[in-house]
């Protein structure tokens, strides 16, 4: 696959959440479209064009390929990476494939060394990741995973107990169990990833080199689907 910068453009998708997102990035400049975490490949490749459209730019502008490859909602999941992987594959551009917990962890910089992700996995779960933040990349330490509330809260007491301070946690998960963490672990609002956060992330994964090939991306859905989301095509809530 060409490396080369004579496309300098990304384009990113991300449907782990109940909103999902699809970023044009390049030269500066980025462009984004909300779509509902559900929906098809082709109604994420109309707001890719949509996005194109804007930016004045055409699918031969495209160098890179992104996607949030989960956990998250299963439908929303596994449309995003198969839509990922097949424009990676008739571009012949490179993919990248951060897990979208780190996507959303990338929001707390300049606000927390240690992060502590959770996200509302239903069923009373949440999926959830420990990272250290290094010069702005999240750094995994523990996960992703999938955990009861309760029982992920003594595991992130003994966490930050290694640490002096500079932990913080995010996630969807705070409102879901508002009163399941540590109260004296500082809470960052926001819960949801921004379209510039994984552009920044995708960018990060292309200087490092960590590609994926488009044939052998495997969705990140940790446990199996929720029978109510797959009966209704991808519209219910649970998660992947």
């Amino acid at each position: 696959m060409s490396m080369g910068r004579s496309k300098p453009w990304l384009l990113a998708l991300d449907l782990s959440g109940p909103r999902g997102m699809v970023v044009l990035e390049g030269e500066g400049a980025l462009f984004s479209r909300e779509v509902e975490g559900g929906s098809r490949v082709s109604q994420l490749f109309e707001a890719a064009r949509e996005a194109m459209s804007e930016a004045g730019r055409s699918m031969q502008d495209i160098g890179l390929i992104g996607v949030g490859r989960g956990p998250g909602s299963f439908t929303g999941v596994r449309v995003g990476v198969m839509a990922a992987k097949a424009l990676s594959d008739v571009l012949g551009v490179p993919l990248v494939a951060p897990d979208s917990l780190e996507t959303l962890c990338i929001e707390a910089e300049g606000r927390a060394e240690r992060v502590v992700v959770v996200m509302d996995a239903k069923r009373g779960q949440v999926y959830y990741g420990f990272y250290r933040l290094d010069k702005g990349r999240p750094e995994v330490e523990e996960g992703p995973g999938v955990a009861g509330p309760e029982q992920l809260a003594e595991r992130i007491s003994a966490w930050r107990g290694n640490f002096a301070d500079g932990t913080a946690i995010i996630g969807t998960g705070l409102d879901a169990f508002p009163d399941a963490w540590p109260s004296d672990l500082p809470r960052i609002e926001g819960h949801s990833p921004t379209p510039r956060g994984l552009a920044r992330l995708c960018r990060a994964y292309e200087a490092e080199g960590k590609f994926n090939h488009p044939l052998e991306l495997l969705p990140l859905y940790i446990r199996r689907p929720d029978a109510r989301e797959r009966a209704a095509g991808g519209k219910g809530e649970g998660c992947g």
